[in-house]
C-alpha cells in the first residue's frame, strides 16, 4: 500500500475524538427522533420548522413574509418557498397580498395550521428535553455553546 492511499486523517485511529463526526452522529440520532415522531402527523421535520417560525414569528411581527421566514429559520428563500407550497396544499398556511408590498406575499397560519403547531410543537418540546436530558446540569452550557455557534 502506498502512503498515498492511507487515510491522512489526525482522527484515524479514534473517530470519537473528531468532533464534526460526533456532532454530525449526535444531529442524525436527534433527527431521526424528531422525523419518526412527526410522521403519525403527515408532516416533515423542515416543514415542521417553517410552521412553528410563523407562528413565532407571527407572535412578534405585523406581517411574515417568505424572505423573513427564510431569514429566521436560516433555510434559502427557495427551500421555504417548496415547503410553503406544501404546506398550502395541506391547508396549514395561506398566502394573501402583503399590505406592506403588493408585490410581496405575507404568510399566515390558517386554522388547521394552528392545530397542527399546537399539536407537535409540545411533542418536540419534550423529545428534545428527553433526548438532551444526559446532560444534566450542563444543559444550559450546552445551550449558550450552541449559540454561540450559531
Amino acid at each position: 500500500m502506498s502512503k498515498d492511499n492511507r487515510f491522512s486523517s489526525q482522527f484515524k485511529h479514534d473517530s470519537s475524538e473528531s468532533m464534526g463526526f460526533v456532532f454530525m452522529k449526535t444531529y442524525a440520532a436527534w433527527h431521526s427522533l424528531i422525523k419518526n415522531s412527526l410522521k403519525q402527523y403527515s408532516i416533515t421535520h423542515p416543514q415542521f420548522i417553517i410552521l412553528t417560525t410563523l407562528a413565532y414569528l407571527s407572535e412578534h411581527c405585523d406581517e411574515v413574509t417568505q424572505v423573513t421566514l427564510s431569514q429566521h429559520a436560516n433555510i434559502d428563500v427557495v427551500t421555504v418557498s417548496q415547503i410553503l407550497d406544501n404546506l398550502e396544499k395541506k391547508t396549514l398556511v395561506k398566502r394573501i397580498t402583503s399590505i406592506k408590498d403588493s408585490r410581496a406575499k405575507s404568510i399566515q397560519l390558517t386554522d388547521n395550521g394552528y392545530v397542527m403547531v399546537n399539536k407537535t410543537t409540545p411533542l418536540v418540546e419534550k423529545l428534545d428535553n428527553q433526548f438532551f436530558s444526559c446532560l444534566g446540569e450542563d444543559i444550559t452550557y450546552f445551550h449558550k455553546m450552541l449559540l454561540k455557534l450559531s
